[in-house]
């Protein structure tokens, strides 16, 4: 019966060290993970809220980005009514447009591609895409 017992946690003993990564003779070998076991490295800088999207290029943003934007713009800020945020954003070539929740004023946003930000250019209750080029504006959705 003790020598039974004794086999037992042996067994035991052999076992737990194989699950504990290996033995203490063996060459040690790298970690290697699975790709179901891959993790990411943290993100420098702003992530980007959609698939594809970059914080190098302007296209697409999302409102938070626009938010901050305007929120650096006092002026811009004091001309509209944030209210509850922004919607309807629409971007294209480094230009984006929104409306505002509290009066729907429609803010006009370019990337500025030297400072790697989204930059507010205007606000109004009217169309304020005077400054953006001809074929940009068609496909801005706020612009008018």
């Amino acid at each position: 019966m003790r020598y039974t017992l004794l086999a037992v946690f042996a067994g035991a003993a052999v076992t737990l060290a194989a699950c504990s990564g290996g033995s203490p003779q063996g060459p040690s070998t790298p970690y290697v993970p699975t790709p179901d076991q891959t993790t990411l490295l943290p993100q420098s800088g702003p992530a980007p809220l959609k698939p594809g999207a970059s914080p190098q290029a302007g296209c697409p943003v999302d409102n938070a980005t626009l938010e901050k934007a305007l929120a650096a713009d006092p002026a811009i800020a004091a001309a509209v009514q944030l209210g509850k945020g922004l919607t309807d954003i629409s971007c294209a070539a480094d230009f984006a447009t929104a409306h505002t929740e509290g009066d729907r004023a429609t803010v006009l946003f370019r990337f500025d591609g030297a400072q790697k930000m989204w930059v507010a250019v205007s606000g109004a209750a009217k169309n304020s895409c005077e400054s953006v080029p001809t074929d940009v504006r068609k496909q801005l959705k706020n612009c008018a």
